[in-house]
């Protein structure tokens, strides 16, 4: 019995220092910014330098690990062409917040190699959740210092349906399609564009919206916007609830579309829409054109899908 029991504690710790050695293989530095704010957090591995003790490698490592996720935060866009670091310099608290957050930065792992005297430690900073980047912004965020003050917000003029004859202004005629234009049109997938009509007398009501931008040069940050045309907002941080902001930051990222409907779906949409983006402004604010504009609008004060952030940008 005392055999078997000792054959098992080996094997259990056989297992355990596997599983150690598997995690560290395991361990990836996500860096890269669209990466990071898809996953919704920064990993970095710290390497100590060789032939030190146990304790003295790994505070090493911890030290490299928190300088590394310090320099990675302050290049995250803030909004447009601002990083983290231009806030940083501008503004004593997020400076004291950021290096609070880089301080108390998450263990996700520590292994010491025993033959040459260094150690390796994971480390993680999320970007969303009590305590994330967005908890950090939310005040800036509140009291609008991180957008243009002159911004305008866009509010659209619903055309009625029906027009009288007297002020009806007939199309000019147009040319019959040919049998060939008929068969590409017919053959051809037709995406049902949002109705756009009173809240109150919307037949379908759209809960989500994916912002599609892969033709641009988009960049997330911890503000994106949705603009117009004409430049006025139409979704912006401002929109959203505070813990909602907290939680998601101004929405989703990600480059399959549909890793975008899952995304939307996990936070509870059953009926995204999707806008085709029409340009990009100082990279992190999406342009879409007035029609869509006027859609988001109306199906927002439907659903509130803006103040509840959700919201997904497709990016390339």
């Amino acid at each position: 019995m005392k055999t078997v029991f000792k054959m098992s504690v080996f094997w259990l710790g056989t297992l355990l220092l596997m599983t150690g050695a598997w995690a560290a293989e395991d361990w990836q530095s996500i860096t890269d910014p669209v990466k990071v704010f898809e996953e919704g957090y920064i990993q970095v591995i710290g390497v100590s330098e060789e032939g030190q003790s146990r304790f003295k490698a790994t505070r090493a490592a911890t030290v490299v690990a928190q300088r590394e996720l310090l320099e990675i935060m302050e290049g995250l866009r803030l909004y447009g062409e601002t990083t983290v670091k231009d806030g940083m310099l501008q503004s004593d608290t997020i400076r004291t917040s950021v290096e609070g957050i880089v301080r108390g930065a998450m263990k996700c792992g520590e292994k010491y190699h025993d033959s040459r005297g260094y150690a390796e430690v994971c480390m993680r900073v999320h970007i969303r959740g009590k305590g994330g980047m967005y908890d950090v912004v939310l005040p800036l965020i509140q009291e609008k210092k991180l957008m243009p003050k002159e911004s305008s917000y866009y509010k659209p003029k619903l055309i009625p349906k029906a027009m009288t004859e007297e002020t009806a202004t007939p199309e000019p005629a147009k040319p019959a399609p040919t049998e060939e234009i008929r068969k590409v049109v017919k053959e051809a997938p037709q995406e049902a564009k949002p109705e756009v009509a009173e809240p109150s007398k919307l037949t379908v009501v759209y809960d989500g919206l994916i912002v599609d931008v892969r033709d641009y040069q988009f960049k997330p940050a911890l503000v994106n916007t949705i603009l117009t045309d004409k430049e006025e907002v139409v979704f912006d941080p401002s929109k959203i609830l505070s813990e909602i902001l907290v939680e998601r930051g101004c929405g989703g990222f990600t480059t399959d579309p549909n890793k975008a409907k899952a995304l939307l779906e996990s936070w509870g949409s059953r009926k995204p829409m999707t806008v085709k983006g029409i340009g990009v402004i100082k990279t992190t604010n999406a342009k879409v054109s007035t029609d869509d504009a006027a859609a988001i609008y109306v199906h927002d004060k439907k659903s509130n899908l803006l103040a509840n952030a959700k919201v997904v940008f497709l990016l390339k």
